[in-house]
């Protein structure tokens, strides 16, 4: 069954009521930090571990200890992983967990956004290094959306890693099918684990590739993102679903985004130097607010080929001489990265 759609007046309601939250929120946090008149002098540096309305979770850069902190009202919303600067709170009212305030923010190296209900981007995360695309043989491997999560990460600047778990469900011959499909990337240089979060397959390699960065996870429901990050953190208990048997797709199980470290002993590295954001799931990746001009500096093979076009405006269809037509010919591309390029353009409404 599809999802049922919202009408305008349906979705206005929603919005309002999540207006009234808001400003009920902030109001709160406006009073909070008006009864303690005063901030100390002191300026501390952190990063955002989590966050509940109005009010953050930061963990402080010398003590890594967790401080609950209000958002000065100047201050644009942050997400995890955004480095922040906190001032401690002076005469803190009896009970009140809020100990400082977010007085200031660093400029993100990078920024992971998705649509809210209403359609308007909202990020999710922040300086982010690596993102993991997480696929299974079920739900069914999708090369299209796999490449729309590349081309993601490559727009934002950030690392792209593929991992295929659940590996431990396959025959021999099934898994040699699979990791046909997966070559191309490969070929194009795109790291590459295969995991079972089951029996513990492939995660001293994930686990190397994943030191001294932040990374996070992404893929459809029902791939394994939380086992794999139940395995990796187990102290988490983050909740798992399972994929529906009518439709083949997963539940989601993640609601509020979370940084983790990884307690692991990762050699060479400090466990609070390797970082594991847990962000909400989601079924489709969309490209949205970007141009069909982007698109191409997200399929990087695609990218150095157009280089040998004749025509500066090539649509790389039929025209003469075209760069990416002729490496097609001569095996150096591969026709389905061409092709889900071309789906990509045409989904784009511009």
């Amino acid at each position: 069954m599809s999802k049922r759609k919202l009408n305008r007046r349906q979705q206005w309601r929603i919005q309002k009521i999540q207006d009234e939250r808001l400003a009920r929120a902030e109001k709160k946090q406006k009073n909070v930090i008006n009864e303690t008149k005063s901030l100390d002098d002191t300026l501390h540096y952190g990063i955002v571990v989590s966050h509940f309305g109005a009010t953050l979770d930061i963990e402080d850069n010398s003590s890594h200890l967790l401080i609950r902190c209000a958002l000065r009202q100047n201050i644009q919303s942050l997400v995890c992983g955004d480095k922040i600067v906190w001032q401690k709170l002076s005469n803190i009212p009896e009970g009140e967990q809020v100990q400082g305030v977010v007085t200031a923010f660093e400029q993100r190296s990078s920024v992971l956004a998705r649509p809210d209900f209403s359609g308007q981007m909202k990020a999710v995360a922040a300086n982010i290094d690596q993102l993991f695309i997480i696929t299974s043989p079920i739900p069914e491997l999708n090369e299209g959306l796999i490449d729309r999560y590349i081309v993601a990460a490559e727009l934002s600047h950030i690392k792209p890693i593929l991992i295929l778990n659940k590996i431990d469900t396959l025959s021999p011959k099934q898994r040699e099918i699979l990791e046909q499909r997966i070559k191309i990337y490969h070929d194009i240089h795109y790291p590459i684990i295969y995991t079972s979060a089951k029996n513990q397959y492939g995660m001293d390699e994930l686990l190397q590739q994943l030191a001294g960065k932040t990374s996070v996870f992404v893929g459809q429901s029902g791939v394994g993102k939380s086992s794999l990050i139940n395995s990796l953190l187990p102290d988490a208990h983050i909740k798992e679903g399972e994929v529906s048997v009518a439709t083949h797709k997963g539940t989601h199980t993640t609601s509020v985004s979370r940084l983790y470290h990884l307690h692991q002993a990762i050699k060479g590295f400090s466990k609070h130097n390797t970082s594991l954001i847990d962000s909400p799931g989601v079924r489709e990746f969309g490209l949205w607010d970007i141009s069909k001009e982007d698109v191409i500096h997200g399929f990087i093979e695609l990218q150095q080929a157009t280089q040998n076009c004749y025509f500066r405006d090539c649509k790389h269809l039929n025209e003469p001489k075209c760069g990416l037509l002729k490496a097609i010919e001569e095996g150096d591309i591969s026709t389905q990265r061409l092709s889900s390029y071309h789906r990509i353009i045409d989904s784009i409404d511009q």
